[in-house]
């Protein structure tokens, strides 16, 4: 009896075996299609050098890289994504746990009591014994479909697309860093021209009121003179309050909630970063963090598909178990049953469960290849705008430093018409005016053309630097 037990057992091995090794598992079908054009080169070339990850080095100042290490550090948008990474290789830990079998145990025991009085006058009797069980159980389901591969593989796509994410997170906390730190800088240089604006404009007026005294001006040139002091003095609290939201958002970034904890000593701009090479456009679809990020998430969800498929077919289920039992504890495992089983299972009717989920997971796919398109495109017009902003940028300042020189040379004639009298007071405040204006919107754009550049950085993306 038992040498049949074990033929049994061993062909019912066999079989599996057999029947396992001749099904063929769901693969996905790459997506070849991507909806869009991708052009063969950008309308603007700069030259330059290829774009690097740590590209802010390039401006040569400690304390920008200090900010950007210490957001880099302490940001909770970075902390919230590394923790995401974390879980999404738990994901994957989990989805290979299927590949192996599933192991348990029980161990107990029971005392039972009984206790007997057969007539009123005769004492009782007690009667006890004690029982122990155990057992050991274990199962396997073969992956014949390659579901449980399917399901591994999509989060590993998944973990790695996590990875990106944090990649881009961080390209983009750098940029958001350099381009506070740059407006800081930027605002309080316009402060300073702003209180030397005030310091002339005062020192103006009183010589307005002493001419005034003497005869040589009018009421209405000390007027209008009080109008500009006014006139400037009332933009220092707008610049005050830009500097203080400025602060507030670098501590943010920074992981922090008081602006004391960031030093911000820089007072004049960095030299403008060169401009990277730009490439090709299909050079973003290794150097963007996020377009590497959306093309996992789209296999990801192919796979996703082949497990929704696999899920159709039977699964094969192997089950093995053994029962111990006996009233002595030290009797325990001599006192056994052992069984080996072998399962089919499939759905015959679930109400179209299994072939909703298939469309489900495959317009999702679908989702996704749509999500990588815009992002490629996305991209490109991102590297585009920066490029054409640049040039246009540089152009506005060269013209906005001839604005400024031709109009410094009407204040001098100006001057020279109302101290002889050919002109009134007006023509001169006038041009005075226009100059603090050019001046404080000179430094703003001066800012607009670092920013762009760091624009152009972020837009390219990085390659992530190779590990020695």
């Amino acid at each position: 009896m038992q040498i049949l037990y074990r033929n049994s057992v061993f062909w019912v091995i066999l079989t599996g075996m057999v029947l396992f090794s001749g099904c063929k598992t769901f693969e996905p079908v790459p997506e070849t299609f991507l909806p869009l054009t991708i052009p063969e080169g950008f309308s603007i070339d700069t030259g330059g050098s290829e774009a690097i990850e740590s590209w802010w080095e390039s401006f040569g100042s400690d304390e920008l890289n200090a900010l950007i290490k210490d957001a880099m550090d302490n940001n909770f948008d970075l902390k919230i994504l590394k923790a995401k990474i974390v879980q999404a290789k738990a994901g994957v830990e989990k989805e290979e746990a299927s590949f192996f079998p599933d192991l348990g145990f029980s161990l107990g025991g029971q005392k039972k009591g009984t206790r007997v009085k057969e007539t009123r006058n005769s004492s009782s009797g007690y009667d006890g014994s004690h029982s122990w069980n155990g057992s050991l159980s274990g199962s396997y389901t073969a992956d014949v479909w390659g579901e449980a591969e399917a399901g591994r593989q999509a989060q590993v796509l998944t973990l790695k697309a996590a990875e990106q994410n944090l990649r881009m997170a961080g390209l983009e906390l750098a940029s958001d860093i350099a381009e506070i730190w740059i407006d800081i800088i930027a605002v309080r240089k316009k402060k300073s021209i702003l209180n030397n604006q005030i310091k002339i404009n005062k020192t103006l007026l009183e010589l307005l009121i002493l001419r005034f005294a003497n005869g040589k001006a009018n009421a209405l040139d000390v007027s209008q003179q009080r109008e500009a002091l006014a006139e400037a003095g009332s933009q220092v609290p707008l610049l005050e309050k830009q500097e203080r939201l400025s602060l507030n958002n670098l501590a943010f970034l920074s992981g922090k909630t008081a602006i004391a904890d960031i030093g911000v000593n820089t007072k004049v701009f960095p030299e403008p970063a060169l401009l990277p090479r730009v490439g090709i456009p299909s050079d973003l679809l290794e150097n963007r963090p996020d377009i590497q990020a959306a093309r996992l998430r789209l296999s990801s969800s192919q796979w996703e598909i082949s497990a929704a498929r696999a899920d159709l077919m039977p699964s094969f289920k192997l089950t093995a178990q053994a029962l111990f039992s006996s009233g002595e504890l030290d009797l325990l495992f001599h006192n056994w049953v052992a069984t080996l089983a072998g399962s089919i299972a499939g759905p015959i009717f679930d109400g179209g469960l299994r072939k909703a989920e298939v469309k489900r997971v495959k317009a999702a796919a679908e989702e996704q290849l749509n999500l990588y398109a815009m992002t490629v495109a996305k991209a490109i017009r991102e590297v585009e705008d920066s490029l054409v902003s640049i040039q246009k940028q540089d152009d506005y300042i060269k013209l906005l430093e001839e604005e400024l020189s031709v109009v410094r040379l009407t204040l001098k004639d100006a001057m020279v018409q109302y101290q002889n009298g050919q002109s009134s007071y007006l023509s001169y405040l006038i041009a005075w005016t226009s100059i603090e204006r050019l001046e404080r919107l000179l430094v703003g754009e001066q800012a607009i053309v670092i920013k762009e550049r760091i624009g152009l950085h972020k837009a390219l993306g990085w390659k992530p630097a190779k590990q020695d």
